[in-house]
C-alpha cells in the first residue's frame, strides 16, 4: 500500500498548481480541511486526482481591528489594510483509484486546500455540481471563520480573567 503522505504530498502539489494556474500568481498555503482516506491505494495501482477551484473570498479580516492592539495579540498576524486585494482560494482534489487488472474505480479520499493569493479573482459556478461544490465549500469557509471568532472570544475571556 502506498503511504498516506505521498497521498497527502501528491494531492498538495496538484492543488497547489490549480490555485496557482487559476490565479495567475504564487499561493500561500493557508489550511487543510480535515481528510479521510477511503481506501487503500496499492502500490502499481491507477490514481487519479482532480482538482477543482471550489470557491474563493476575501481573507477573513477582523471586524474591529482595535482589539488586535491588544498587548497579548499576535503581533505577526496581517492586519486588516493588509489583507486588502487578496483572496482565500478553497481547491477541492478528489482522488480515485484503479487496479490495473479491474475496471473498478475507487475512491481515495477528498482533500480541501485553503491558499491566499496577492489579487482579487473570483469564481462562479457554471453547472449544477459546480454549484453544490461551491456551496459545500462556502458553508465550510463560515464554519472555519465562526470557529476561529469563538477561539478569539476565548482568548480574551482568558486574558481579561
Amino acid at each position: 500500500m502506498i503511504f498516506g503522505g505521498f497521498l497527502l504530498k501528491s494531492t498538495f502539489e496538484l492543488a497547489f498548481c490549480c490555485a496557482a494556474s487559476f490565479a495567475h500568481c504564487r499561493p500561500t498555503f493557508v489550511s487543510l480541511d480535515p481528510s479521510t482516506f477511503q481506501n487503500p491505494v496499492p502500490v502499481g495501482s491507477v490514481l487519479y486526482l482532480t482538482a477543482t477551484v471550489t470557491h474563493t473570498d476575501p481573507p477573513v479580516v477582523p471586524a474591529d481591528a482595535e482589539r488586535y492592539n491588544h498587548p497579548h495579540a499576535n503581533p505577526h498576524a496581517p492586519s486588516a489594510e493588509q489583507l486588502k486585494g487578496r483572496t482565500r482560494i478553497q481547491v477541492t482534489v478528489d482522488s480515485k483509484v484503479r487496479n490495473v487488472e479491474h475496471v473498478e474505480t475507487k475512491p481515495t479520499g477528498q482533500f480541501n486546500y485553503t491558499f491566499l493569493v496577492d489579487k482579487e479573482v473570483g469564481v462562479m459556478p457554471r453547472t449544477y455540481t459546480e454549484f453544490m461544490m461551491y456551496i459545500d465549500a462556502r458553508r465550510r469557509t463560515k464554519r472555519v471563520a465562526s470557529l476561529m471568532v469563538e477561539m478569539e472570544r476565548r482568548i480574551e475571556e482568558g486574558l481579561t480573567e
